[in-house]
């Protein structure tokens, strides 16, 4: 369900700046091009404000998941995201309508950090990593949702047209907040603060009556056993440690991997992708955003079998020459042939196979690698500066975005195009010269690749 939240939310900004109802409410009327529009300024707050807030969510998840539990994060996902969509439903303000998508961007930072965290320390091991890559495709499948009910709702006259789709979006955190009651509370965590006959029952309920008992006290002692071990670790480390010996390229491969995902351009597409095709002349610009979202669903259901048979640098190394082709070929069909229907049609069919390439690889390997390619003594660490390096790089790309392709600015349309395929081959590069290979490696032979360098 926090998935859900995440990816509805994803789904359905993008559509709302291309409304015409919501642009009456938040835009002017441009005499020059007879139609409505939106002033830059308000265009890079709206994209802006969520990915202030989902910063804001993921720092303060750390305290709150350390001192009140996983469930309590849980429930947070859920409250911050219905009071996002009820401050922007209320009344018709500009004031209100972003407080709102930064209490909403706080659910999507909270859902980024408590659920796979949740999921990973309830699920059995041999089903964890299923159950944790099912959090990407619950965004995927939230995305598609939210992009669907746009295209339901967006030739409306009235503010149901985007009301409609905010309402909706409340569906999924009233569901997490009623499955949250009834949901134990992470073993781990309860082991953590030490209230071990808490663990047991909880553990108890997760594995089920047929689980035997000498079992659940097997792994009492192994999880208290780890959480041991990794306190020991924390105290023995400090953030400093990233960059000393051959923990530094450790770090830097985390960091710029989670940054370079964010220069290939998926930002721009998720946040402006129906304005983007709108400005660009494009009819049906909503349905074009459903089969973008389903684009994305496809390459991330494409990539699991993937997995088995390429390694992590071979998928990120293809991935990213696929972005390349597809972003310089929209780029050039723009300045070859400007208005062309030619051109509307190749950025299209080239922003959506983008959009199945980013997900097969940066999208979903990128994080693969990132929490592979970390130390144990400091992988929470290496992680955190990776998110916040990542969220940030997202917030950076909402705030120049409008100016590239707002009608009233740059309005470069296809040819930022350019601009994203240039800084994915500088990705390229980078990943072919400087990323090693972690598939079919143990974290034993990670230390001593990284010691040798």
């Amino acid at each position: 369900m926090g998935a859900f939240t995440f990816g509805m939310e994803s789904g359905t900004i993008a559509g709302f700046q291309a409304m015409e109802s919501w642009l009456k409410d938040f835009g002017y009327y441009d005499e020059a091009l007879q139609e409505w529009n939106i002033h830059t300024n308000i265009q890079l707050a709206v994209g802006a404000m969520s990915l202030v807030g989902a910063v804001l969510g993921s720092i303060s998840s750390g305290p709150i998941g350390t001192k009140l539990g996983r469930r309590p994060g849980l429930i947070a996902i859920a409250l911050t995201a219905i009071i996002g969509v009820i401050l922007q439903v209320v009344h018709a303000s500009l004031a209100l309508m972003l407080i709102g998508r930064l209490f909403q961007g706080a659910a999507i930072g909270f859902a980024s950090n408590f659920v796979p965290v949740y999921q990973s320390e309830v699920a059995p091991t041999k089903y964890r990593g299923i159950l944790v890559s099912l959090y990407q495709l619950g965004v995927n499948i939230g995305g598609v949702i939210g992009t669907c009910i746009n295209q339901g709702t967006h030739n409306m006259e009235t503010r149901w047209a985007y009301q409609i789709p905010l309402l909706a979006s409340l569906f999924f955190p009233a569901i997490l907040i009623l499955v949250t009651f009834v949901l134990p509370e992470s073993p781990r965590w309860l082991l953590s603060v030490d209230r071990i006959d808490d663990a047991r029952i909880s553990l108890r309920r997760l594995r089920g009556k047929e689980y035997p008992e000498f079992q659940i006290e097997q792994d009492i002692k192994d999880i208290a056993e780890h959480i041991a071990i990794e306190h020991q670790l924390e105290k023995s480390s400090s953030y400093s440690d990233l960059f000393k010996g051959t923990d530094r390229r450790r770090t830097m491969i985390v960091c710029f991997v989670l940054f370079f995902q964010i220069l290939s351009g998926i930002t721009f597409v998720n946040s402006y992708g129906t304005y983007f095709f709108e400005a660009s002349g494009i009819e049906n610009a909503f349905l074009i955003t459903i089969v973008g979202a389903l684009c994305q669903l496809a390459g991330l259901l494409f990539l699991y079998p993937s997995l088995s048979l390429m390694g992590r640098r071979t998928i990120l190394l293809c991935g990213a020459v696929a972005e390349v082709v597809c972003w310089f070929i929209v780029a050039i069909v723009a300045v070859a042939a400007p208005g062309a229907p030619e051109a509307a049609t190749c950025l299209v069919s080239f922003i959506c196979l983008f959009s199945f390439f980013f997900t097969w690889s940066w999208g979903a390997a990128g994080w693969i690698v990132a929490s592979e390619m970390c130390s144990n003594k400091l992988r929470s660490k290496a992680q955190s500066l990776g998110t916040v390096i990542n969220w940030t790089t997202s917030l950076v790309v909402a705030a120049i975005s409008p100016y590239l392709i707002n009608t009233s600015a740059a309005n470069l349309g296809g040819k930022v195009g350019f601009i994203w395929g240039s800084l994915t081959l500088v990705g390229l590069i980078w990943t072919y010269f400087y990323l090693p290979e972690t598939d079919r490696r143990s974290l034993e032979d990670l230390d001593e690749i990284f010691m040798q360098v």
